[in-house]
């Protein structure tokens, strides 16, 4: 029986192995590593060139990974003006979920910054480095998450919803719309109830989009929770004097639909260096942490 590389264990929730089906094995389950394969325990810049797309992107292979075991994957989408060795060492998710068993890849955009679009050159990018990681490493293709922040949250939800059955979950900060998916799916997403840039309120107007009135991040995660037939009204749990954690009960299919609001919160990665964020960050929650707890559940 194939079990993950030692067990994957995400922060707060015990160790285990998990066994995955031979249908969902990616093809480089094979009993060898090619030679051209990161080595366990070490991050590296790549490149991925392809018929359909070339570019760069920051990969972190778990020490824990051996050939023949599969692991999970998280995709990690850095927000406008950043890149992936910055956002990874703002919010350490690379380094956290390789220690927890995670190979992260942190893919560049094609251009300056992501497209809004499931099906463009970022999206067709996105899905040759999957099939790079697949051929190469040995995935549980049922444990593929996607994670961002601000346009890189936007762009993990367009790619979600534009690769249902692909992207077994999702977590955003700062940007939380549904954003095309049309079928359940389980998100995660932090919002500072004063950010600038994307509103927390129902009919703000935001910096990053002028003179338009956003849907408010309670009324989103709402249309999350109605897309995976929870029951409307939320459980609320206060975590701390500053965050309030939401979740949607009773979704279908084991979907989980959960809210973290930071209130007097900015634009920012909840847990990440204050001196290196937009607006407040709080030290009650972090993203990264519970992101990894989400997806080691989901």
């Amino acid at each position: 029986m194939l079990t993950a590389c030692t067990g994957y264990r995400s922060s707060g929730s015990p160790s285990k192995t998990t066994a995955a089906p031979a249908g969902s094995l990616s093809s480089g389950c094979g009993p060898h590593v090619p030679p051209s394969a990161v080595a366990p325990g070490t991050t590296q810049d790549r490149t991925l060139t392809a018929v359909s797309a070339t570019g760069s992107y920051l990969i972190t292979v778990p020490r824990s990974c051996r050939p023949g075991h599969p692991i999970p994957v998280i995709l990690l989408f850095y927000g406008f003006g950043s890149d992936p060795s910055q956002f990874s060492a703002l919010t350490h998710l690379p380094s956290q979920g390789s220690s927890d068993g995670y190979l992260v890849a942190v893919p560049h955009a094609q251009g300056t910054e992501w497209q809004f679009s499931g099906q463009g050159t970022d999206a067709t990018f996105v899905n040759g480095l999957l099939q790079q990681i697949g051929s190469t490493y040995c995935v549980d293709q049922r444990k593929v998450f996607a994670a961002g922040f601000s346009a890189g949250a936007a762009f993990t939800i367009f790619y979600a919803c534009g690769h249902q059955g692909q992207i077994a979950a999702i977590a955003t900060v700062a940007v939380d719309f549904q954003l095309g998916c049309t079928r359940p799916i389980s998100i995660l997403a932090f919002h500072g109830t004063e950010d600038p840039l994307v509103p927390y309120q129902d009919g703000a107007v935001g910096l990053s989009l002028p003179g338009v009135k956003v849907r408010g991040t309670e009324l989103n995660m709402t249309d999350w929770a109605r897309l995976a037939h929870c029951r409307l009204v939320p459980k609320q749990t206060p975590v701390g004097s500053q965050v309030i954690r939401q979740q949607w009960p009773a979704c279908i299919d084991g979907t989980s639909v959960v809210l973290y609001s930071v209130l007097g919160g900015g634009h920012s990665w909840p847990g990440a260096d204050p001196n290196a964020s937009v607006g407040l960050t709080t030290q009650q929650i972090s993203a990264t942490s519970e992101a990894l707890v989400f997806f080691d559940r989901s």
